[in-house]
C-alpha cells in the first residue's frame, strides 16, 4: 500500500489567519489560505465570468411544451418492518437505463422502470445506525457501505446486480462511523471523523489513508464535474466526553483526480467575525455555494457563495437557513436534495403550506421572491432542464400534485406535469408521514416522475402504505 504526498494522503495543515474586522451583513470577507495548482487552472470562476454550462444534476431533454396528465404506473407497498431492528436513512435511489434501484432495508433492488417487474435483488445489511451509500454512479455503479457498523465497502454494478469487490474496513485505519462513499473510474473512497481512505476497484488494494494522528484529513467525499471533491479538515480537539474530532481549527474542500493528483484547494479560519464557521452543505462546486454554522453552538446556517476566491470574498446569500426546509441531511453534507443551483440561482424547498419555492439570485445574493400570495403552496426542487427549475407542488384536499417549471430569470412558471387524481391519497399519504424522508427523480429521457421514501424505521409510529410511487 502506498500513501503519495501530492494527491491523496495526509492533507497540508491549514494556516491559521486570525480573526477578521467586522464588515457588512451581505458580503462577508473571511481570509483564506488558497493553495491551487497550476493544472487546476484556478479554483473557481468569479460567477459574473462563468460560462453557460449547467449543473450536473441538470437533465439532459427537455422539458413537455404543453401539460401532460401522468398515471401512476406502478408503486411498491412499505416493507414490513415489525422484526427491522436496524436502521435505514437518507439511502440510494438511482435510475440507469430502463431500472429504477433503490436500497431497501435488508437489500438493493433492482425494478424495470417501465413495468415495475423486479429484476434483481442483492441482501444488504443496513447497520444499526444506517450505512451510506453513493449518491452518484460511475458507468453504471455504486458504491454502498453495509454491516451492522458499516464495515463493508461494496461496489456494485447496477445493470446486474453483481458485487464487483466487497472491501473489509477494520482494517482501514479509519474511525466508525463512516461517511457517505464515492466513486469515479477505478477508485473508491470513504471518509469518516477520523480522516478518509481509497482503494482501486479492480482488486481492492488500499491506496491511502489519513493517519490517525493526522493534523489536516479528508473526513467526507463526493464527485463533482469529474473530480473526488472532500470536505478539509484541520485540527483535532477533544470534548468533556474524551471524543476527539477533526475540524475544530479550520475547514475547506479539495478536488483530486481519480488517480489522487490535487486539482485545486480552498480553505478558510473559520474564527472569523468572531464565530465559528463550519461547511455544514456543499450546495454546488461551480459555482461554489456552501452552507455554513456560524458557531456550531447557536450561530445558525447560512448559505454563502464564493463569489471571488481571489479576492477572498463570500457573500451571503438569502437569508438564515432555518427560514426553509433543511438544504442538507444531517448525515452527510454532499446530500442536499432540497436546494439546487443553476443559471446563476439556487431554489430551496420552502415550507408546507407557508412559503412557495424560494429562489435566490447568486449574483446580487438577493432572494427573488417568497410565493407570499395566498395561493402559494409549498414547492420542491427536482431536477434543473435548460436553464429552468423543475419542482413538485403536493396535492391539497383530495387534488393531486404537478409538476412546474419555473424561469428563475423571469419567475414565470408554467405546468409540465400533473400527477394520477386516483392516486393522490396515496401521494398525500406518502407526504404525510415521511415529508422529510422522499426523494424525487426526474427521468428526461423517459418523462418519468419518481417519490420514494428512503428512510425506513421500525420505531417510527406511522409509515405510509407505499415505498415508491412511479408517475409517467
Amino acid at each position: 500500500m502506498s500513501q503519495p504526498h501530492d494527491g491523496f494522503g495526509p492533507a497540508v495543515p491549514v494556516r491559521r489567519t486570525g480573526s477578521a474586522t467586522p464588515r457588512r451583513t451581505i458580503v462577508l470577507l473571511i481570509a483564506l489560505a488558497l493553495a491551487v495548482l497550476a493544472s487546476a487552472g484556478g479554483l473557481v470562476r468569479v460567477i459574473q465570468h462563468r460560462g453557460a454550462a449547467e449543473p450536473e444534476s441538470a437533465a439532459s431533454a427537455p422539458l413537455p411544451a404543453e401539460p401532460t396528465h401522468a398515471t401512476l404506473r406502478w408503486r411498491t407497498p412499505m416493507p414490513d418492518l415489525t422484526s427491522f431492528t436496524e436502521n435505514v436513512v437518507d439511502r440510494g435511489l438511482w435510475i440507469t437505463g430502463d431500472s429504477l434501484v433503490q436500497v431497501m432495508p435488508e437489500a438493493l433492488v433492482a425494478h424495470s422502470l417501465k413495468t415495475g417487474e423486479e429484476q434483481w435483488s442483492m441482501p444488504l445489511a443496513a447497520g444499526a445506525q444506517g450505512c451510506g451509500s453513493s449518491p452518484a454512479m460511475d458507468a453504471q455503479r455504486i458504491a454502498v457501505l453495509a454491516g451492522m457498523y458499516c464495515e463493508h465497502l461494496m461496489v456494485v454494478d447496477l445493470t446486474t446486480g453483481e458485487q464487483v469487490v466487497t472491501i473489509a474496513l477494520e482494517s482501514a485505519r479509519l474511525l466508525p462511523s463512516y461517511g457517505r462513499p464515492a466513486i469515479l473510474g477505478d477508485t473508491v473512497v470513504v471518509g469518516s471523523a477520523g480522516g478518509g481512505a481509497g482503494f482501486r476497484i479492480s482488486d481492492g488494494e488500499q491506496l491511502w489513508w489519513s493517519p490517525l494522528d493526522a493534523e489536516c484529513v479528508e473526513t467526507s467525499f463526493t464527485v463533482a464535474n469529474g473530480a473526488f471533491v472532500s470536505r478539509l479538515a484541520c485540527g483535532y480537539d477533544c470534548n468533556g466526553r474524551e471524543e476527539c474530532f477533526h475540524g475544530w481549527e479550520s475547514a475547506g474542500l479539495r478536488a483530486t483526480t481519480e488517480d489522487g493528483r490535487e486539482l485545486w484547494r480552498w480553505v478558510f479560519d473559520y474564527a472569523t467575525e468572531g464565530s465559528r464557521l463550519d461547511i455544514m452543505g456543499v450546495l454546488s462546486v461551480d459555482p461554489l455555494v456552501i452552507v455554513a454554522g456560524l458557531d456550531m453552538y447557536g450561530g445558525g446556517r447560512r448559505i454563502y457563495v464564493v463569489e471571488d476566491p481571489g479576492e477572498s470574498v463570500l457573500t451571503e446569500v438569502g437569508s438564515d437557513v432555518t427560514d426553509y426546509r433543511r438544504p442538507c441531511t444531517l448525515s452527510s453534507i454532499w446530500l442536499c436534495p432540497t436546494a439546487l443551483v443553476g443559471a446563476d440561482h439556487l431554489a430551496l424547498s420552502g415550507w408546507i403550506d407557508e412559503e412557495g419555492m424560494p429562489v435566490i439570485d447568486l449574483v446580487s445574493g438577493e432572494l427573488r421572491n417568497r410565493d407570499d400570495d395566498a395561493d402559494a403552496r409549498a414547492a420542491y426542487p427536482v431536477a434543473v432542464v435548460e436553464g429552468e427549475f423543475l419542482a413538485y407542488r403536493p396535492g391539497m384536499a383530495g387534488q393531486p400534485g404537478s409538476l412546474v417549471a419555473m424561469d428563475p430569470r423571469s419567475l414565470e412558471e408554467r405546468t409540465v406535469m400533473t400527477l394520477d387524481g386516483k392516486a393522490a391519497e396515496a401521494e398525500q399519504e406518502l407526504w404525510t408521514h415521511a415529508a422529510n424522508d422522499v426523494r424525487m427523480l426526474w427521468d428526461a429521457e423517459s418523462g418519468t416522475f419518481v417519490m420514494a421514501a428512503h428512510a425506513f424505521a421500525s420505531h417510527r409510529a406511522e409509515q405510509p402504505a407505499d415505498a415508491l410511487l412511479v408517475y409517467r
